[in-house]
């Protein structure tokens, strides 16, 4: 089987792969040639559509007539995960049968974002100006947190049930270790609880739901689910102390290279159901017992992402979203469930929260909701309001380690004052103020 390895986000030299490609070729016969990709992101003008199809045209170039014939795996780390997965949904989405990747691997994908995406596009994007350096603007738009282009792909893989089609074997391996050397005490996205310094584990999960609250109020969830997904001891996003991929030394065992080669082996999907089984008892043994450098507990976290709209489709920028407990309120969510909050620059309607799932766990009632509400600008408009408990306990919203999607649809009712007929000839006066009849 021929391996191509797909890097991340702003790099600029192969020798961020590490001793990755020679592990992989001495590796037997899991592994016939390895690939090195070489992309640009650095650029502006690029975008994710870009970077796949000029991922489709190298890989055209590369295997020839040979293309689609010959099947190959994909070991990919952060934004390479995105690129890879974006180029099966655009190229294969809809015949995913033909799909010549036999195998995905990604290493701390941003499947949700990262928080220093707004970095990059603000404080280093300025330091990056002074040299003559862009920072990749659109690239970086995809990758914050909460990007339209994330929750497409996502809800795309989902509906499509592509991590479950024959004979192709996603895998997801994310750390939540930090490397001391690499703390930046100014930017609080680097030591984060639950992530590696750049990806949240719960962003880096493939595995997730969406919950849709319709604007009559009723609701529905579908969920991507069975992929495999492992959270590697003291696993950082970069670097070669504790790095991902750049640790992984040139003899003996790792257990990103283990896991990595693990995945290569699999070719039914018994298989898969193992591996993913043993990713899945290693993760919770991992999380029960590991600590951080302070001793705290490592907890388990997860991320909501809102999208809030109304029933025309129409995106909602002003809007309160609260979240509840068991009670109806949010008076007895406990102590230190909360860890970040961001509203998309881009897309003002889309909005995550970062929450501590085993804080979240004890909740009164062991319920978890929310209410989502809408104030327009005039009286003349009203907006229904979201609101959602889940049916028996956190899990109805929340999973470990994971992301909900809660897409939410207000319902936009016109007051029968913006537009009257009658047939008065006389002076009438045309005020603006709202009557009590309301067009649903």
């Amino acid at each position: 089987m021929d391996v191509i390895l797909v890097h991340g986000y702003n790099v600029t030299s192969t020798k961020t792969y590490g001793v990755l490609p020679q592990r992989l070729s001495s590796a037997g016969h899991n592994v016939k040639d390895v690939y090195l990709s070489r992309y640009v992101t650095l650029d502006d003008d690029i975008t994710m559509p870009d970077l796949v199809r000029a991922f489709d045209t190298a890989l055209r170039d590369l295997y020839g007539k040979k293309f689609g014939k010959t099947k190959f795996a994909c070991v990919t780390h952060s934004t390479g995960g995105l690129v890879t997965r974006a180029w099966v949904d655009t190229m294969y989405g809809e015949s995913i049968a033909s799909l010549p990747m036999s195998h995905l691997i990604m290493l701390a994908p941003p499947t949700h974002g990262s928080r220093l995406a707004e970095l990059g596009k603000s404080r280093l994007s300025r330091l990056r100006s002074l040299i003559g350096v862009e920072p990749g603007v659109k690239i970086l738009d995809a990758l914050e947190l909460g990007s339209k282009f994330q929750w497409d792909l996502n809800t795309s893989w989902m509906r499509r049930r592509l991590h479950a089609a024959p004979k192709f074997f996603p895998f997801v391996v994310a750390g939540q270790w930090i490397d001391h050397k690499l703390w930046d005490a100014i930017i609080p996205a680097t030591y984060e609880r639950g992530s590696d310094g750049v990806v949240r584990a719960s962003a880096a999960n493939l595995n997730l739901q969406r919950i849709t609250i319709a604007p009559d109020g009723t609701s529905s969830r579908e969920a991507m689910e069975g992929v495999a997904f492992l959270v590697t001891p003291k696993t950082s996003h970069s670097d070669t102390t504790y790095g991902i991929m750049g640790s992984i030394p040139p003899h003996g065992d790792h257990p990103v290279l283990t896991a990595i080669l693990a995945a290569l082996g699999v070719r039914t999907r018994r298989a898969y159901a193992a591996v993913r089984d043993d990713f899945i008892a290693r993760t919770d043994a991992l999380q029960k017992t590991e600590t951080y450098y302070d001793n705290s507990p490592l907890d388990r976290y997860c991320q909501l992402v809102f999208r809030v709209t109304d029933n025309r489709g129409w995106a909602l920028e002003d809007y309160a979203i609260e979240l509840l407990d068991g009670s109806e309120s949010g008076g007895a969510l406990p102590g230190g469930f909360f860890a970040d909050k961001h509203q998309n620059e881009r897309n003002l309607e889309q909005f995550c929260y970062y929450l501590n799932y085993n804080r979240l766990a004890s909740v009164q009632g062991g319920k978890f909701g929310f209410r989502v509400q809408s104030a327009p600008n005039t009286p003349l408009v009203e907006y229904s309001e979201a609101f959602y408990l889940s049916p028996a306990d956190a899990a109805g919203v929340l999973q470990p380690n994971q992301t909900t999607l809660v897409d939410v649809v207000l319902n936009r009712r016109l007051n029968k004052a913006i537009f009257q007929l009658n047939d008065h000839f006389g002076e009438q006066k045309i005020d603006g103020k709202p009557g009590p009849d309301w067009i649903s």
